[in-house]
């Protein structure tokens, strides 16, 4: 039988174990049927076969956002971004057109803030009043760039009943002016959940429309796989019924989770959890499959929620594991038991873990349960690995435990933590290379609506470390080669879907999932990688975008 779709007169990266180039590939169904110089190829083409010229071009794996979360990205779609914002006013502009665009006391929504933008050289902390008059008296929530916080308007305050007698929740804090006790109007890690009910809900149907809209909008990208790290069970019924009705053009690996927005998962509710859930990794198909489950160990070092070895230089802290506990002893033991618990169940365990302290723990914790309970193929899983210690490094290599890193953060974030943290820990944060040369698999992956979700871009980043806002590579020894950075968004992710029989290379026999982009993607400058143009996407055999 001939081929279905032929690609030639181009590049065609194989990304096999030799990183392999061609010319061409054909296509028959929903496989790659084979790859070649252009006359082999051209061979299998018959009367109905379609039959693109490259030009040049390069056709590389569908791309995979190995950790984005996608219902929560198609929904931020329609807030206010604040992350292009490069001061106050800037800030301030931006919120007063989006809230005078909102209906009489509906909430003003926004995402993408970062404190080094929004205080400037100002001295004293964020307060609710420094959007009170922009936001025409209706109710403001905006979530900090990393999502483990936020900052209310005074009006949000009052909506969300947080007084000076509010409490702090376990795991979270409301921030409170040091000099009155009442709240500023930031609220970190757990405290979150104090909007729970408060913040209007969308719809189902406003849900999955969301979630199809934003999976198009990956398929122009070239994105044809996405994992995402939490999902709670309300998720996991909109995700189910789109798989059901033939909408999702994208494969989507799903995490499990049961205590959003509380970063802080009790064990007795794991406990519940695993009485009840009746599934493990793997189970679903090639569209919608449970990869694992997803378990939170610390913030994040701009909040100064990262567990840190030493103090951050703004406020002599260092952060905390998150996990239930009076102390550290009592919080690193919980937070084994959660892994163990998970590990039993024979769930891939994806920790979140940033801070020094934190990615050495989580580690341990792993490495526990491997140890005590084998599972060869568990493929657990280090989120960020921000600061590994080398000791931790080399253990995650040899219990097979990947990392699942973020260029893209440390693109938009890494002048941010200038005087929070020391230079070196600044240079050393997300160690790719030493992780990758110690025999670590390296997925990176752009944690969006954290960041936009731009493959390119993070490929840049990963080769050159150079930060937005700056001319300096940070850590230039940890960069990656171009053909590690396609591995970490093409071959490493199917590694961790445990899905490499079946996509992440274009070999044959695997799904065609392709992204084709105009240019020859190994010759483009390292410094011009984030403006390649992506025109044609297919998953499994079928068009998805075509520029």
């Amino acid at each position: 039988m001939p081929a279905d779709l032929i690609l030639h007169s181009g590049t065609v990266l194989t990304v096999d174990a030799d990183f392999t180039t061609h010319q061409a590939v054909a296509v028959r169904g929903d496989r790659i049927l084979a790859v070649g110089d252009d006359r082999t190829i051209l061979d299998l083409a018959g009367p109905h076969t379609r039959i693109v010229d490259l030009a040049g071009g390069t056709v590389l794996p569908g791309l995979n956002d190995s950790h984005l979360h996608l219902q929560w990205w198609g929904l931020a779609r329609a807030e206010v971004d604040l992350s292009a914002a490069g001061s106050l006013d800037e800030a301030r502009e931006l919120v007063r057109r989006h809230a005078d665009a909102q209906p009489e006391g509906a909430w003003v929504r926004g995402r993408g803030w970062h404190e080094r933008v929004l205080m400037g050289d100002r001295a004293g902390g964020l307060s609710a009043a420094m959007f009170d008059d922009v936001c025409g008296g209706r109710p403001m929530f905006l979530e900090h760039f990393s999502a483990h916080g936020g900052l209310l308007n005074t009006a949000g305050l009052r909506a969300a009943g947080i007084t000076s007698a509010t409490a702090s929740p376990p795991g979270g804090e409301v921030v409170r002016d040091p000099a009155t006790g009442e709240p500023t109007g930031v609220l970190k890690e757990a405290a979150l959940q104090l909007l729970d009910g408060v913040l209007p809900e969308p719809t189902a149907a406003e849900r999955q429309d969301a979630v199809v809209a934003a999976i198009a909008e990956l398929n122009r990208r070239g994105i044809t796989s996405v994992t995402d790290p939490i999902v709670t069970p309300e998720m996991l019924r909109d995700y189910v019924t789109l798989r059901r009705e033939g909408r999702l053009s994208a494969r989507l690996t799903t995490l499990l989770h049961w205590t959003w927005p509380s970063v802080q998962t009790p064990l007795g509710v794991l406990e519940e959890a695993m009485t009840y859930v009746g599934s493990t990794t793997g189970l679903g198909d090639d569209l919608l499959r449970i990869g694992g489950c997803k378990l939170i160990a610390d913030g994040v070092a701009a909040l100064g929620t990262a567990w840190m070895s030493t103090p951050y230089h703004h406020d002599g802290t260092c952060g905390a594991l998150v996990t239930e506990g009076a102390d550290d002893e009592e919080r690193v033991a919980a937070l084994h038991a959660l892994v163990r618990l998970l590990h039993e169940h024979r769930f891939q365990v994806q920790v979140h873990a940033t801070g020094d302290r934190a990615c050495d723990t989580a580690v341990e914790a792993l490495v526990a349960a491997l140890t005590a309970d084998p599972w060869p193929d568990a493929r657990h899983v280090l989120i960020h690995a921000n600061l590994p210690s080398s000791e931790t490094v080399q253990a995650m290599a040899e219990h097979g435990i990947l990392a699942n890193v973020n260029a893209l953060v440390k693109w938009q974030a890494a002048a941010g933590l200038v005087g929070i943290i020391d230079e070196d820990r600044w240079h050393r944060m997300m160690p790719a290379r030493s992780m990758v040369e110690a025999g670590v698999v390296v997925c990176d992956a752009s944690d969006a609506p954290i960041t936009d979700p731009d493959w390119r871009l993070a490929l840049q980043m990963l080769v050159t470390r150079v930060p937005r806002g700056s001319d300096v590579a940070a850590g230039p020894d940890e960069r990656l080669t171009r053909e590690q950075a396609i591995r970490a968004w093409t071959a490493a992710p199917a590694w961790q879907d445990h899905a490499e029989p079946d996509k992440g290379t274009l070999e044959p026999g695997r799904f065609a999932d392709l992204c084709v982009v105009a240019e020859d993607l190994m010759a483009v400058p390292d410094d011009a990688l984030h403006a390649v143009t992506p025109v044609l996407t297919v998953l499994g055999g079928e068009i998805v975008f075509g520029a």
